[in-house]
C-alpha cells in the first residue's frame, strides 16, 4: 500500500512539474499579441484536422497559430459571452462535450474520438473585438 501511495505521489509531482513547464492559454495569447504579425504565412496554417474537428478558423480576422499548433487565436465581432456561446454550439455540433467551468467566457471541452480530445476556449474583449483563443491537445501529443 505504501508503494502505491509513493507511486501516486511521484506521478502527481511529474504531472505538476509538466504543467508548470507548459505555457498556458493566457501566456500564449499574450505572446501572440505582443509578437504582432507573423514572420511568414507558414505560422498562419492551422494544425492538421483543426478546421474539421475543432473550429473552421481559416480566414478569420487576426488569425494566429502558436505553440507548435496547440494554440489558435482569432478575432470576432461578438461580445465575449456571445462568442463563447457560439463556440460552444459549434463544438457541440462537432461531438465535443462542455465541461462546466463556472465562467461564461471560457471553458474546457472533451470528446472521445478524433485527433483532438481536449480543448480550452477563452473569449476576451480586446478593444472593439473579442479575441478567441483555443488551446487543444491532440491524441498523439502533437498540437
Amino acid at each position: 500500500m505504501a508503494a502505491l501511495v509513493l507511486l501516486l505521489a511521484a506521478a502527481l509531482a511529474v504531472d505538476v512539474a509538466g504543467r508548470a513547464a507548459r505555457p498556458g492559454v493566457l501566456s500564449e495569447a499574450a505572446a501572440l499579441a505582443v509578437d504582432g504579425a507573423p514572420a511568414s504565412r507558414e505560422s498562419l496554417r492551422l494544425p492538421e484536422g483543426f478546421a474539421q474537428e475543432v473550429v473552421p478558423a481559416e480566414g478569420c480576422a487576426g488569425l494566429r497559430v502558436g505553440a507548435g499548433g496547440s494554440v489558435v487565436g482569432f478575432e470576432v465581432e461578438e461580445e465575449p459571452l456571445q462568442a463563447f456561446d457560439e463556440m460552444a454550439c459549434l463544438l457541440g455540433d462537432r461531438g465535443w462535450t462542455a465541461v462546466p467551468s463556472g465562467t461564461g467566457t471560457g471553458g474546457s471541452f472533451v470528446k472521445e474520438a478524433g485527433r483532438y480530445r481536449w480543448a480550452y476556449v477563452s473569449c476576451v474583449k480586446a478593444g472593439d473585438t473579442t479575441c478567441v483563443v483555443v488551446q487543444c491537445a491532440a491524441a498523439d501529443g502533437k498540437g
